[in-house]
């Protein structure tokens, strides 16, 4: 549900892709871009410098990109950790970089107003293209697989994953096998939290069984078990994105009816942050209790 983009620094000389920045990147959009932001944010100060902007919207820009690099803000621009941070590639050079990043993994899409392969344009955006768009909301299937093709692009973003479903067991549970198989490649996730109703017996001990010999990289790993229905909705939330399913992220079989399916949206901002302030809460007041699984 989160679209890695590769948005060529040069059109930034065009005022309109300022816009398209400002109000169609983000955890809330489904897109982020994917650049190192101190040599992509210097290419494009210098495409502003030397466009036909007027002079105060040139500053604006200007002003727009220095904030991002001085914040290191990654809410619009990321690095997935697994992507390729080649040494030969130096500043000025978004084409050269860009090749390198396709070979590894694709981006949806690439934007440039020049002819690259493959790319889009402001024309095709606003016209609708179909690379473009990203779905609020998915239907797929309660299987390993599809559940965790949603998960995979919110790994890449990295950090700390709170998984908050109050049905998530610790074990035996193919999600979060999946999970971390996934992240030996990544290695994105440096924490992980999960907040579930389910208590586990000899958490410790599950946990050193289980995961701690199976995984050659493994996050640091907290369990929160909380009062049953203390939460509204079920969650995956990291640093820089979230989303939700009503009906959590667990396996299940077939039956025949609509329940088969399971849908996902993307969780706004304000709504993962007060879900993590309530995760805290719970904690803080004594409802829940905080278990850290990595600590003999």
């Amino acid at each position: 549900m989160f679209k890695e983009v590769a948005l060529d620094p040069q059109c930034m000389a065009e005022y309109h892709y300022y816009g398209l920045l400002k109000s169609s990147f983000g955890e809330e959009r489904g897109r982020f871009v994917v650049a190192s932001v101190r040599s992509w944010v210097k290419e494009a100060v210098q495409a502003v410098k030397g466009s036909s902007i007027a002079p105060v919207k040139k500053k604006s820009i200007k002003t727009f990109l220095n904030r991002i690099q001085k914040n290191k803000d990654e809410t619009l621009i990321v690095y997935p950790k697994d992507r390729p941070r080649p040494d030969d590639v130096c500043d000025e050079q978004w084409i050269k970089w860009l090749d390198t990043q396709r070979v590894h993994r694709e981006f949806l899409p690439v934007i440039s107003e020049r002819e690259i392969d493959g790319s889009i344009n402001f024309e095709k955006i606003i016209d609708g293209d179909e690379v473009w768009e990203v779905a609020p909301t998915i239907i797929i299937n309660k299987t390993v697989e599809d559940i965790g093709s949603v998960l995979l692009p919110l790994l890449r973003l990295g950090g700390h994953l709170f998984i908050v479903d109050q049905y998530f067991t610790l074990t035996p549970n193919p999600v979060l096998m999946q999970i971390l198989q996934d992240l030996q490649g990544l290695q994105s996730i440096n924490e992980i939290t999960l907040v579930t109703s389910i208590d586990t017996n000899n958490p410790k001990d599950v946990f050193q069984r289980e995961f701690k010999d199976a995984y050659e990289y493994l996050p640091s790993f907290n369990l929160v078990v909380a009062p049953n229905k203390f939460f509204h909705d079920r969650y995956f939330i990291t640093n820089k994105a979230a989303i939700k399913a009503g009906h959590g992220f667990s396996i299940d079989v077939e039956k025949g009816v609509q329940a088969d399916k399971l849908s996902v949206n993307i969780c706004g901002a304000l709504e993962s942050k007060e879900t993590l302030e309530w995760v805290d809460k719970a904690i803080n007041e004594g409802k829940a209790k905080i278990i850290k699984l990595d600590l003999g």
